[in-house]
């Protein structure tokens, strides 16, 4: 289905900030430890969340609906430990439901992820900490097969800072005997999102050092309501559609302190904002802003969530600007979107300006596959035009909207699919702000 957009008219209003999908979801599958009925309020309603519900509904778990954004969820009755592959296989996040089956039945039947639009984060990092609490585990063609004989509390050390490998550590010893330490672990705002959440189930988890979080096992979980944190990827992305746009937005419902890093960065270009409780105002009456050089890094730094939106707003920077992922080594393909509506991009290697490569991909062979080029440098200002373009990787498709809104005469977006929004109505709150788009 194409997106038509019409762009280069200003946006104005107010949108509300939804749920964080990315804190929700690992608390949806956490709220399967209790036999109890559990209530999480501010669930956004996309299409993973769906997955998510029915993946747990197949195996006996209940998950229903009670108003627009709250969920019940009851994992008395789960009956398998075997999760369909056809349905599970189809996110990462899978790998979270681990530790809920591995309480209830001593094992745990997990489908490998399989995605062919892009080259999905590296998993060792989760095995190796089922490993480490000395979960046994098994594989073959499209499984992981998980057992506990021989389970015990551990001290749990990432190489390097991992978001779901947190994530999963934290799950999958919530019911260990002892107390499991998982050092080098993400400062993530969803990571403690998702601590507050299992302490009020009944856990014992605490982050005792900003990289160190200490958990003792408890296998009593009780009844509970929970808000999930509000979306800060969200919040970039309406943002840049004001700074654009040459709009004025305010987004409510924010969480200020998850955003630290992204105000930061809003100041050094020469942004306006301005705060007012939990409410962020943004807007911008022309001129351009001011490059910059921008590291991506874990939290407390600037997230990869927020690099694309980024990097689109310093293309109508002043001068030459630099990004430099030191994250992922594979998340500035959609820097040939951007140029082939105007921008001017050109991906490099760190050592081509004397930067130091940074790989926190545990499973890059650097001998084997070369230093990869994760510098995007940014020469602006340039004018947006509208173009054709193409979906090839869908976690930058909010992002391309924004650039469709941005840019003058109209854009066609093609392979859009139902889903590929990260941001609950985000059609709607654009349309409700001014935007000119629509699916044929």
């Amino acid at each position: 289905m194409p997106i038509l957009i019409d762009g280069c008219k200003p946006l104005f209003g107010s949108v509300t900030a939804s749920g964080a999908r990315n804190s929700a979801l690992k608390i949806i599958f956490a709220s399967l430890f209790s036999n109890e009925d559990i209530y999480i309020e501010n669930v956004p309603r996309l299409e993973s969340i769906y997955v998510d519900l029915e993946m747990i509904r197949s195996i006996g778990g209940k998950a229903d609906w009670v108003r627009h954004n709250s969920l019940m969820v009851n994992g008395a009755n789960l009956n398998t430990y075997i999760i369909p592959h056809d349905i599970g296989s189809r996110y990462r996040s899978t790998f979270l439901l681990a530790g809920p089956l591995l309480f209830r039945f001593g094992k745990a039947s997990i489908p490998k992820y399989k995605s062919s639009a892009f080259t999905p984060s590296p998993t060792n990092r989760i095995v190796t900490t089922w490993k480490s609490l000395g979960i046994n585990v098994e594989e073959d063609e499209n499984y992981l097969h998980l057992s506990t004989d021989k389970i015990h509390a551990s001290d749990i050390a990432f190489r390097t800072t991992t978001h779901m490998g947190t994530d999963n550590a934290i799950l999958s010893s919530l019911f260990v005997q002892g107390e499991t330490s998982i050092n080098n672990a993400s400062e993530e705002p969803e990571i403690d999102d998702l601590i507050k959440f299992c302490n009020q189930m009944g856990a014992n988890v605490e982050r005792v050092e900003p990289r160190k979080i200490k958990v003792t096992g408890t296998n009593i979980f009780k009844s509970t309501r929970y808000e999930v944190m509000s979306d800060k990827a969200e919040v970039a992305a309406f943002t840049a559609a004001a700074l654009l746009t040459n709009g004025n937005i305010v987004i409510k419902k924010i969480d200020k302190f998850a955003l630290t890093a992204f105000v930061n960065f809003l100041t050094k270009i020469g942004a306006n904002f301005e705060f007012s409780r939990d409410e962020l105002r943004i807007w911008h009456s022309g001129g351009n802003f001011q490059a910059t050089e921008l590291n991506i890094s874990p939290s407390p730094g600037f997230v990869p969530d927020w690099m694309s939106y980024a990097t689109l707003l310093l293309t109508q920077a002043e001068g030459t600007s630099l990004i430099h992922d030191t994250v992922y080594v594979d998340r500035l393909e959609f820097t040939k979107d951007l140029n082939r509506i105007g921008a001017k991009i050109e991906l490099i290697k760190p050592s081509s300006i004397g930067v130091l490569p940074v790989i926190s991909d545990d499973s890059y062979d650097f001998e084997k596959m070369g230093e990869p080029s994760t510098i995007a440098r940014i020469i602006g200002p340039t004018k947006l035009k509208g173009e054709k373009m193409h979906i090839i990787d869908y976690r930058f498709f909010n992002m391309m909207v924004i650039a469709g809104i941005a840019a003058e005469g109209r854009t066609e977006i093609h392979g859009y699919e139902t889903g590929y929004e990260s941001i609950e109505a985000f059609f709607d709150k654009l349309i409700s702000l001014g935007a000119n788009l629509r699916i044929n």
